[in-house]
């Protein structure tokens, strides 16, 4: 059996995307939990096993990998119990350019330190809310498709949700009404009742904590 290792952060994200899939998928692991404020995780030992300095990273029997959606579709390759991507191409295609709109050009803008440079260090606050809105009008429209089911492609999971959903909870907390995009609203809340959210929650995880320490 294959010796996985996630680098996770309740602070990320990107990480929960993983923390889910790896729920979802039953995948046992353990875990190596950073705090990344201020980047006090990057040591010299961790810039060596990911030169990004960023979580996730995943290790699996030596293999390193960093970046979700990389680490997401390497499970699905070689550890899948259920799957997060179609196996049809068509569908596969769509759950991509989901997860894309979220983790390529609305996370990757709206990440602490792009907002903080983008807002000099002020509040980043409009900064945030204007491009999280940006890239949900886009999620939203692609929602609009028959395709769309409980979930972002039919009834089951797929790396779309574990995309949207830590996203949406970052856009709450920026004060992001999420009523203005119904179909995402109602997949999020959805989500959240679903034990591979639920039991990776950030809330849930940091109380387990509280109450450990």
């Amino acid at each position: 059996m294959a010796q996985i290792i996630f680098h996770d952060s309740l602070l990320s994200s990107a990480a929960w995307r993983v923390r889910a899939a790896l729920q979802f998928n039953g995948i046992a692991h353990q875990v190596r939990m950073h705090n990344i404020m201020g980047h006090g995780h990057r040591t010299p030992a961790y810039m060596g096993l990911n030169p990004q300095g960023t979580v996730p990273v995943l290790e699996v029997d030596g293999l390193v990998i960093p970046q979700s959606l990389a680490i997401i579709e390497y499970l699905e390759e070689t550890l899948p119990e259920q799957r997060l991507l179609p196996t049809d191409p068509a569908a596969r295609a769509r759950v991509r350019i989901l997860s894309h709109i979220i983790a390529m050009e609305t996370h990757a803008v709206t990440n602490r330190d792009v907002a903080s440079d983008a807002s000099s260090g002020g509040d980043m606050t409009d900064w945030m809310q204007r491009y999280i809105a940006r890239g949900f009008d886009a999620f939203e429209g692609h929602l609009d498709h028959p395709e769309t089911g409980t979930f972002c492609h039919g009834d089951t999971l797929t790396m779309a949700d574990c995309c949207l959903i830590p996203q949406a909870r970052n856009a709450e907390k920026t004060g992001v009404d999420l009523g203005r995009w119904p179909q995402i609203a109602a997949i999020y809340a959805r989500a959240l009742e679903h034990p591979a959210f639920a039991e990776t929650h950030p809330d849930r995880l940091a109380g387990v904590a509280d109450k450990k320490g």
